[in-house]
């Protein structure tokens, strides 16, 4: 029987982050996001809740 990993789900929206980098650091612990949509959301609804200068994103080549 193959064992299935469990995918992280956005801590946002709820779907399964596919694509890693997506971070934000909080008074709670690392977040992680499906896009830089919900990333980019959170802080804005969670304002007292995040970290200043902790939006880490996937860096372009």
């Amino acid at each position: 029987m193959a064992v299935e990993k469990k995918k992280p789900v956005c801590a946002l929206c709820g779907q399964a982050v596919e694509i890693k980098g997506f971070d934000l650091k909080t008074e709670t612990g690392k977040l992680s996001f499906c896009c830089a949509g919900c990333l980019s959301i959170y802080p804005l609804l969670n304002d007292n809740k995040t970290l200043t200068d902790s939006i880490q994103t996937k860096k372009k080549r």
